[in-house]
């Protein structure tokens, strides 16, 4: 790498942080190097240089070194880096020190912090620091949280932080934030001396002088964000998945790809985003919930229950509850759905994966005096008789009307078999359920099942998990090995095998309409069409279920007919309307 930057302009970036904030994530990654729109964030600072046509270009180092100097080593422009690295953190003054050499050999520098990205005119602040001949002008933007930086309405900045306001007329000031960006004298290092500094320390000396010469440039309608917390990133990351980097393309250079990686995970029915972010040998799974995520803080007080009674959770890495993210651990891409995508459901691992699962529901269940005592938010909603009728005027209006357009659906019939169903099943024990225990939820890893999505836990019928995992429309498990997985449930529980059928017979009834309203409201309303494709599966449980409970009626077990809900001539007859693989 070069050794002298010649005259004129020189760039410097400021890489030696911890970034704290976004621990772990940055234990095993520098944040400068944090993916973003498919690029290290490193990567669009320095395009942000070269459009003011900055040549050589300092950066200094301190935390994870060996990354950056890996990646800048990697780009096609190499040559025109040099690294300081620093043993001892030095701060953002001491660094400039560090790089005196470098820096002083020029006219001036333009000094860009590592850790933040912004679309701002570059070109602007340039000419307007030449133009007053400054000792700094600084790039201002409004972030009202952290605003402390004072600007005049002559350009002059009167105030940093808690520094005494000099006497001037304030008429007309504006409380900003320094964006961590900006365009430097070679005259500013007169004022740093060796060691740990802050570069707000000579600022400060130079505005209480009275001289005026540290300014502000405060352009409207910028785009910056400092990335500061998990929250933040992603949502810089989310933007630019909708449209490219708020910099614009990429400038002609060989850029390496960097150490991170960032992969959106898709496929869920809910409003969360998730990504997997890795570095190395490294990996997790970040979620942003939104602001209207009223279930995230119940998913992070149910998360932390579970895992206190090793139930096969992620542990929560980071949590950060104003903003609705979190950093869980990752469990990896095996979800019992995706080995039977690959494997097919007769496939020996899979199988013993369900068997597993089976046995994971009834811990599950036994922590439910547990959670009635420690953990209010996992019990604090209940499919009871209420719950299980919205469930079936769900199906109802989503799938019967909304999906296949019947409109004869409001009739007392009909509702009164679902009257029965209801009443059925909850005359079942109440359990703590999952409430979606299906194979896209549960993972395998080591052997063992690991759960997510399991923010809707809350009390229901004792066999409304295992219907979901039987009767799930996205695998087609044999007949003779859903019973298998029956019987299996039912050596854990006091009620006999074929009570236990018959229960789960009428929760998968229940299970699966909410599915089918489930499906047509993601598909037709929210437009998130994959899940279209799974209500003919749908379809064929529910026709395969309410077959297998009219031939249990016909048995007239008393014992075991009643855990039924009794003879659905009108749900029948709808479901005949639909053919064998309606979508």
């Amino acid at each position: 790498m070069s050794e002298r930057p010649g005259t004129g302009t020189v760039g410097m970036i400021l890489a030696a942080g911890y970034g704290t904030r976004l621990s772990p994530v940055t234990d095993h990654l520098p944040k400068p190097l944090l993916p973003l729109g498919g690029r290290p964030l490193l990567g669009h600072v320095i395009d942000t240089l070269d459009r003011v046509a900055v040549g050589a270009i300092g950066v200094n180092t301190h935390h994870l070194p060996t990354a950056i100097h890996d990646y800048l080593r990697a780009r096609a422009d190499r040559d025109r880096f040099r690294i300081f690295h620093e043993t001892e953190i030095l701060g953002t003054g001491g660094a400039l020190d560090g790089a005196r050499g470098f820096l002083a050999a020029a006219d001036d520098f333009l000094l860009h912090n590592g850790d933040v990205i912004c679309d701002a005119d570059l070109s602007r602040l340039v000419a307007e620091h030449r133009r007053t001949g400054a000792l700094a002008t600084l790039l201002l933007v409004d972030w009202p949280a952290v605003n402390s930086v004072t600007l005049g309405p002559d350009g002059r900045i009167l105030r940093i932080g808690t520094t005494r306001e000099l006497p001037a007329a304030t008429t007309g000031t504006r409380s900003l934030t320094y964006a961590g960006i900006g365009m430097f004298s070679a005259e500013l290092l007169q004022d740093i001396g060796p060691g740990f500094s802050t570069l707000i320390d000579p600022l400060v000396r130079a505005i209480v002088s009275g001289t005026g010469r540290v300014r502000g440039h405060a352009p409207a309608g910028v785009f910056w964000n400092d990335l500061g917390t998990l929250g933040r990133y992603l949502a810089v990351q989310a933007a630019m998945e909708e449209k490219p980097s708020p910099n614009g393309p990429a400038l002609d250079v060989a850029e390496p790809p960097g150490p991170g990686r960032l992969e959106r995970l898709t496929g869920h029915g809910s409003d969360r985003r998730f990504w997997r972010l890795a570095a190395g040998d490294w990996s997790a799974v970040a979620m942003a919930g939104g602001a209207g995520d009223q279930e995230f803080d119940r998913m992070v007080a149910i998360g932390r229950f579970l895992e206190r009674h090793d139930l096969g959770v992620p542990r929560l890495l980071a949590v950060e509850p104003e903003e609705r993210t979190l950093l869980m651990e990752d469990l990896g891409p095996d979800s019992l759905y995706r080995l039977v995508q690959a494997h097919g459901a007769g496939e020996a691992t899979v199988r013993e994966g369900y068997r597993r699962a089976v046995d994971r529901l009834l811990q599950l269940q036994d922590v439910t005096t547990a959670a009635q005592r420690d953990c209010p938010e996992a019990v604090d909603h209940c499919l009871d008789t209420a719950g299980l009728r919205w469930e079936t005027d769900y199906f109802r209006e989503r799938f019967l009307t909304g999906h296949l357009g019947l409109d004869d659906v409001a009739g007392a019939e009909l509702t009164a078999e679902f009257d029965r169903l209801a009443a059925a099943a909850a005359r079942q024990p109440l359990v703590l359920i999952h409430r979606d225990y299906q194979s896209q939820n549960i993972h395998l890893r080591d052997g063992s099942p690991w759960l997510v999505d399991f923010q809707g836990m809350r009390l229901g019928p004792v066999t409304y998990d295992l219907a979901s995992l039987i009767y799930d429309p996205y695998v087609d498990l044999q007949p003779a090995f859903r019973t298998a997985l029956v019987d299996r449930f039912a050596a854990g529980r006091p009620e006999t095998p074929r009570q236990v059928r018959a229960m789960t017979l009428t929760a998968s009834l229940q299970r699966l309409m909410q599915a089918l309203g489930a499906y047509g409201y993601l598909g037709n309303v929210l437009g998130k069409t994959e899940f279209l494709a799974h209500i003919p599966g749908g379809i064929a449980h529910l026709k395969a279920v309410m077959a297998a409970a009219e031939a249990m009626l016909a048995d007239g077990n008393q014992d075991e007919i009643r855990w039924l809900p009794g003879a659905l001539p009108h749900l029948a007859a709808l479901l005949a309307r639909t053919g064998d693989s309606h979508a």
